[in-house]
């Protein structure tokens, strides 16, 4: 009988390397934690990606934005909406023209961001920093299995195999990753599925 015995790691355990694909290349790249060189405390970092196929490097996340809002026309008083095409700095104000009488006036506008590597959604799990797809996933039966790198392949390994598994609540409530594994992850019913998936992730 296989034990597993929760050590309390929390997600961001596992996060000081984060496998990604190059939204360049395709190829397996990573996402790694960093300090920064002008840090007093020791504590700050930051979180740089390179590829070492393609040499494209990220130091810092690119955002773009777009700019909304619902208003009234102040030469017909018709109301209307307007939305900006995607804009590399955060607009203050925004002109927009009225669809009823082509009236242009500025606007302070409402801001969404998003990263530059954002795509429409294809239903990836994506590196929260960047927004690049982890290389470790594999959809199961309408679920998304994944892991950020090696290490977290081991201990989802570890936890999965196991017959017996044992909580080892110190304070951390129901804040580990183990905690807070989906369901089908937990089902012994997908032990099998889920081990032939990490053996090829192994390889």
């Amino acid at each position: 009988m296989e034990r597993f015995q929760d050590e309390n790691k929390f997600l961001g355990s596992f996060a000081n390397e984060i496998l990604v694909k190059c939204p360049k290349c395709d190829s397996k790249s990573a996402v790694k934690k960093e300090p920064v060189s002008d840090c007093k405390c020791g504590y700050c970092h930051t979180k740089v990606f390179e590829c070492k196929h393609c040499y494209y490097k990220l130091e810092k996340p690119n955002y773009h934005y777009v700019a909304y809002g619902k208003v009234y026309c102040s030469k017909c008083f018709e109301k209307y909406e307007f939305e900006s095409q995607s804009l590399k700095e955060k607009p203050e104000k925004y002109k927009a023209k009225c669809p009823h009488c082509n009236f242009q006036e500025e606007w302070k506008p409402k801001i969404e961001e998003f990263l530059q590597n954002s795509k429409a959604d294809d239903g990836l799990v994506k590196e929260p920093y960047y927004d690049l797809s982890l290389w470790f996933q594999k959809e199961m039966n309408g679920d998304i299995f994944w892991a950020f790198n090696q290490d977290h392949i081991d201990y989802l390994e570890r936890y999965i195999k196991a017959d017996l598994r044992e909580r080892n609540n110190t304070g951390s409530s129901n804040a580990t990753m183990v905690s807070r594994l989906p369901k089908f992850v937990k089902e012994a019913k997908n032990r099998e599925k889920l081990l032939k998936i990490i053996e090829k992730w192994k390889k």
